[in-house]
């Protein structure tokens, strides 16, 4: 029996640290041709990524949204089908920039989206933490994003570009990678 077909037991027990809801307010776009290479893990919900030898971290476009707007979901395709995976936001600063993101996004594939938790994990040297992400796409690069504009009415009313990832084959309900990813910007 492959090692992926042994279920492991759920105990609340196992870990004492604090599991609050949410995201952090912020995610990055990585194409999938900065990536060396990733696999989805057999024995725990990660990916395993490696990166070209001329990177040390992943190189990615940072998108930050409102406060408390973000959110991951995903959603059960029936048996030995896997998830449909996503993520949604709200960008309410910078809209201009969001729009130019958003049509060179809506017009381009085969990009990851990483959506930062702000939780950390020690790295293997002493003194070292890589960053904890919930990832959107699979090792093809399977992601689409659609972005919706609203003004609102009122001066206080909520507006802003609302950004909703999703892919519809993922392996696991919430796929974790924990690394670092620097900001890039286009030229």
């Amino acid at each position: 029996m492959p090692l992926s077909c042994i279920p492991k037991s759920v105990l609340s027990s196992a870990s004492c640290q604090e599991n609050p809801s949410g995201v952090s307010n912020h995610m990055f776009v990585v194409p999938l041709a900065n990536v060396g290479s990733i696999v989805a893990d057999d024995t725990k919900n990660q990916y395993t990524i490696n990166l070209p030898e001329s990177q040390k971290a992943l190189q990615g476009y940072r998108i930050d949204y409102k406060s408390q707007t973000g959110q991951v979901t995903s959603e059960d395709n029936g048996t030995g089908k896997g998830w449909t995976g996503s993520t949604t936001g709200r960008v309410e600063m910078s809209e201009d920039d969001m729009a130019f993101t958003a049509r060179v996004l809506h017009n381009s594939d085969k990009n990851l989206y990483f959506v930062a938790t702000g939780n950390k994990k020690a790295g293997e040297t002493e003194g070292t933490y890589l960053d904890e992400y919930i990832v959107i796409g699979n090792e093809n690069g399977e992601a689409e994003i659609q972005v919706t504009f609203d003004s609102g009415t009122a001066r206080t009313d909520d507006h802003g570009q609302t950004f909703t990832v999703s892919c519809g084959y993922m392996k696991y309900p919430v796929t974790k990678w924990y690394g670092v990813i620097n900001q890039v910007d286009a030229a």
